[in-house]
């Protein structure tokens, strides 16, 4: 019998558009009623992900900035935390300039940018958990959206790295020139600093050496007397690999990646058709009700 399932948010647990299903919803309420503990490992930030396990009723720790954080599940609060070193932040910003990529940087529940543009002004609004009847817009999500912040550093992310008391949980990297942006990454790999992990087409996220939702679920687990093979994880990108291969049951989405599929125990329906349901009901609930 499984005690844990663990979802990442991306690709998974949410929708194309960006929702939680009904039949996900139903799903994973009916494996919570027989006994499992249900928590999400996400890149997003820790409001994101604690406003939707809330939306579903999780009760279990949770996992946000691809493990740097764990949150209560209950009040959203920090319950552990690993940063990035100031003097790493500060490699990275350098090696990422001198590549001419794109970077931000993720605080608890702050994105801080050089500027405030179109894109990231509107980052708080693409966190929230969206109604199929609401149209996404900042009137209508404001409840949400206050929960997160976008600060602008005032074009000097040195200074600001070099100034501030808060930590910085992530960094997310996006450059459009493949070959500039794979240079940038074996460089940066190459530091032994770093985790990286490819999180889009265009783009990867920077952690701090050692920082997995792995590591994150390995510790709450020991906390939780859970063992690695009473453990099941979805995911469906490079940063869920770990999870999948530590878990006892490994599940890759219909639409993960065909090297994630390869790694993992069992694939699923893709994100639009309930993967996450069908796995609950083909490989847990039986399980957990006999």
């Amino acid at each position: 019998m499984y005690k844990l399932l663990a979802l990442d948010m991306d690709g998974t647990l949410l929708n194309p558009d960006k929702m939680i299903t009904p039949q996900t919803m139903a799903a994973i309420r009916q494996l919570m009623r027989a006994g499992v503990n249900v928590t999400i490992a996400s890149g997003r930030f820790p409001a994101s992900v604690w406003l939707h396990a809330r939306e579903v009723g999780m009760n279990f720790p949770l996992v946000a900035l691809n493990g740097a954080v764990t949150i209560d599940a209950d009040t959203g609060h920090l319950l552990e935390g690993t940063p990035l070193l100031p003097e790493d932040a500060l490699t990275l910003l350098d090696l990422t300039e001198t590549a001419g990529a794109y970077i931000h940087f993720y605080g608890f529940n702050v994105l801080y940018v050089r500027e405030l543009n179109d894109m990231n002004r509107r980052w708080p609004l693409h966190n929230v958990v969206v109604r199929a009847n609401r149209e996404l817009n900042e009137v209508n999500y404001r409840d949400q959206t206050m929960l997160i912040r976008v600060e602008d550093v005032g074009g000097d992310y040195r200074k600001f790295i070099c100034s501030t008391g808060d930590p910085i949980y992530k960094a997310a990297v996006i450059c459009r020139d493949q070959t500039a942006r794979e240079q940038l990454y074996q460089a940066l790999e190459q530091q032994g600093r770093y985790q990286l992990s490819r999180t889009g087409s265009l783009r990867f996220d920077v952690n701090a050496a050692g920082v997995t939702k792995r590591g994150a679920l390995e510790r709450l687990c020991a906390a939780h007397d859970i063992p690695a093979r009473e453990v099941a994880a979805a995911g469906d990108y490079d940063n869920d690999l770990d999870m999948l291969q530590w878990a006892g049951l490994g599940i890759a989405m219909g639409n993960a990646e065909p090297h994630v599929k390869e790694r993992a125990a069992v694939v699923t329906g893709s994100n639009r058709e309930d993967g996450v349901a069908e796995a609950i009901h083909r490989h847990l609930l039986l399980k957990a009700t006999s």
